[in-house]
């Protein structure tokens, strides 16, 4: 074959034709791997719906829906969790376009009291080791009560607008990157606004009701809490209320025996039903930086078998002569979306054959979990 002349125009026909080749290639790699690549990223969304949420048995993958709000270029979408048919939370997929490299995708999942059980980023192209570290760095405890850095059980309705701290707020943004923190604050935002306006707008909304469960008397939770941690004593007067689905709860603070120092929080709720459809009355103490320092049901004489499934997760034992078991929660940092058996896409393995018993206890000291964030949060404002 003849060599062609080495002139401008075979030079530039001949890289017209490896152009094409390349992108013939490159289309033809596209096709092949689309399939596989939208598989992948639908497969990442399913699996950030269940951490991110409250238990379902419902699919909100395929019940998805979308929400458009005014003054936003795109709307979002919205997967609902269902327990019985009823909500129990909602994940949604949200963005922001603030970030340092532009745009950032984030599923943030929320309960029916406007709190954040989770959330999980998507996408980003933000600088490895600084903007890269919005996952890690928003699941970290704060270095101070009077600053917010895991929005995990954040409660919006209170909270919202966040803004970082450089701006006036308490949001403690990412060291050397709080363009990137804005950008996460900017999309959370955009969630809630969306989070509103599907339980504002006929969406279903958790309402106030009456539980079948009360708190033990006084004297009762008085001698638990000298069981659980009798190196410590219950301070200051305590307070009580009651959450939107109708359960009771009193916190109070715990300290030295000397008086000296505030050590933790006392939280009195109640667990969700059990086996035989019993809710009943638990005590959660956590210390000030959030983590289970004991736990304990209330009604010895009633819970029978809960009281061992308990222990199993470190509860009803005195943490100072007990060592903890692998599978204690003593010592953790627990939150809402954490305290999940596997069965319900978590990580806690159930006490073999009380699933059922097992949510219930995992459930309550969630709950716990909540009333607290929040009390920490309202104290920290005042």
């Amino acid at each position: 074959m003849k060599k062609l002349p080495s002139t401008l125009p075979n030079m530039i026909l001949s890289l017209g034709i490896i152009c094409l080749i390349i992108a013939g290639i490159l289309a033809l790699v596209n096709v092949a791997t689309r399939d596989t690549i939208a598989q992948a990223e639908t497969k990442a969304k399913v699996e950030a719906i269940k951490e991110i949420v409250p238990a379902f048995d419902n699919n909100p993958y395929e019940e998805q829906d979308t929400v458009a709000l005014e003054s936003e270029p795109r709307p979002l979408i919205v997967y609902p969790a269902m327990q019985g048919g009823q909500p129990v939370g909602y994940a949604i997929e949200t963005y922001t376009d603030a970030g340092f490299a532009g745009h950032i995708d984030i599923m943030v999942g929320f309960d029916m009291q406007s709190q954040i059980v989770g959330f999980k980023v998507l996408k980003h192209e933000e600088t490895p080791g600084l903007g890269a570290k919005i996952q890690e760095w928003f699941t970290s405890p704060a270095p101070n009560a009077d600053l917010i850095r895991d929005v995990r059980g954040l409660d919006m309705s209170q909270a919202s607008p966040l803004k970082v701290s450089k701006d006036g707020g308490k949001v403690d943004a990412i060291t050397a990157a709080t363009i990137s923190s804005r950008a996460f604050i900017d999309a959370i935002e955009r969630a809630y606004r969306v989070y509103q306006s599907v339980v504002g707008e006929g969406g279903p909304t958790a309402q106030p009701t009456e539980s079948n469960c009360s708190l033990p008397e006084r004297e009762v939770i008085d001698s638990l809490f000298n069981t659980l941690l009798p190196a410590y004593r219950l301070v200051n007067k305590e307070k009580t209320g009651t959450a939107d689905d109708g359960t009771p709860w009193l916190i109070q603070s715990y300290g030295t025996n000397d008086m000296s120092e505030t050590i933790g929080l006392l939280v009195v709720t109640t667990s969700d039903d059990d086996y035989e459809g019993r809710c009943l009355p638990m005590l959660v103490c956590f210390d000030n930086s959030g983590a289970l320092t004991a736990f304990a049901i209330a009604d010895v004489n009633a819970t029978g078998k809960l009281i061992s499934i308990s222990e199993n997760y470190g509860g009803n034992q005195d943490p100072a002569t007990t060592k903890p078991s692998k599978k204690s929660l003593i010592g953790k940092k627990v939150t809402p979306a954490s305290l999940k058996l596997r069965e319900d896409g978590g990580s806690i393995d159930a006490v073999s054959g009380s699933t059922v018993s097992s949510r219930a206890i995992l459930q309550g000291i969630a709950r716990a979990q909540r009333i607290f964030v929040e009390a920490s949060a309202n104290e920290s404002t005042k």
